[in-house]
């Protein structure tokens, strides 16, 4: 089986690959990162790591990293929750990280690694109604030891090249690849799925609040303008909002604030100090690093890269 092997972008669109290795053992390694441009959101990377230790926060992320190409007798050591072991490492045998989970590593070796991340809110997406509270347990079996599956080994490299494709085919492709990968991660962990009627938030509120926000997106909004737009009080909205939607108000607020501020960075010649200001950040500077931080890139080179 071909593996995907070296970069296919310029060297100046590789980025600091911070945003997962952190800690005492942190170093920089040659990397490429990829996101679909279809409707489900996720990102890969392909990264060739030496010896290293570090710790993860917690991602609203499920993490899925196959082993491409492994230095002999590596081994690899991680604690996942409470859950901790350590192996030999081998080419093909993957690991789950789930979402909402520190993780501490170790790896005495070289290996070239292929990381694929899903936000929780693709998760449920995909599931829709039969999406698990927790999604973090659904996938919880597959962290606590490394296993083989030829067949989302064969996905994971598809995808990846699908990611690379400028054809709209290539991103109903993506969406495709995806979907299976998680069926399949489902099926392997055990998890049997149920659809699930209780509804916290119903669509019509949730609807109040999105035109609530569509129509004041330049301003403050503060968790009470939420819950008074949902008809709700203060508590009752938060709790109510996290439960349907898996991610607190403010999360979600921020969201919709870069994703307007994506698309006019793309399709307007405002500035970005503008568009920063439309958008409800609180300074150009703040637009830029949390543009960064979600993204990998900056207001300019986003504009760069996605404009027409």
């Amino acid at each position: 089986m071909n593996s995907p092997s070296g970069p296919s972008v310029p060297t100046s669109a590789w980025s600091d690959y911070s945003h997962y290795y952190q800690g005492s053992g942190y170093a920089k390694f040659p990397q490429e990162h990829r996101r679909p441009k279809g409707r489900l959101a996720f990102r890969m990377i392909l990264v060739e790591q030496g010896p290293h230790d570090f710790f993860d926060p917690s991602f609203t992320e499920t993490i899925l990293a196959l082993p491409l190409e492994v230095e002999r007798d590596c081994n690899w050591g991680w604690r996942i929750g409470d859950y901790r072991h350590r192996q030999k490492l081998h080419a093909g045998q993957m690991l789950v990280v789930p979402s909402e989970t520190e993780s501490k590593w170790d790896v005495d070796g070289n290996r070239k690694i292929l990381v694929l991340a899903v936000p929780n809110e693709t998760v449920r997406s995909i599931l829709g109604p039969a999406c698990p509270r927790h999604i973090s347990g659904a996938f919880w079996k597959l962290c606590e030891h490394t296993w083989a599956d030829p067949f989302i080994e064969v996905l994971m490299n598809r995808l990846w090249e699908s990611t690379a494709g400028d054809e709209i085919a290539h991103d109903y492709l993506a969406d495709g690849l995806l979907t299976s990968i998680l069926s399949q991660l489902l099926i392997l962990a055990g998890t049997e799925l149920q659809p699930n009627t209780a509804i916290a938030l119903p669509q019509w509120r949730l609807k109040r609040v999105k035109e609530f926000v569509d129509s004041n997106l330049g301003s403050e909004i503060s968790l009470e303008h939420l819950a008074a737009a949902a008809g709700l009080s203060r508590r009752h909205f938060a709790r109510s909002f996290y439960q349907e939607l898996g991610k607190t108000p403010h999360r979600w607020l921020m969201q919709e604030r870069l994703e307007k501020a994506k698309k006019l960075l793309a399709g307007s010649n405002a500035s970005i100090c503008e568009i920063a200001e439309n958008c409800g950040f609180s300074s150009q500077s703040h637009f830029t690093t949390t543009l960064k931080q979600a993204t990998g890139m900056t207001p300019h080179r986003w504009r760069q890269h996605f404009r027409p």
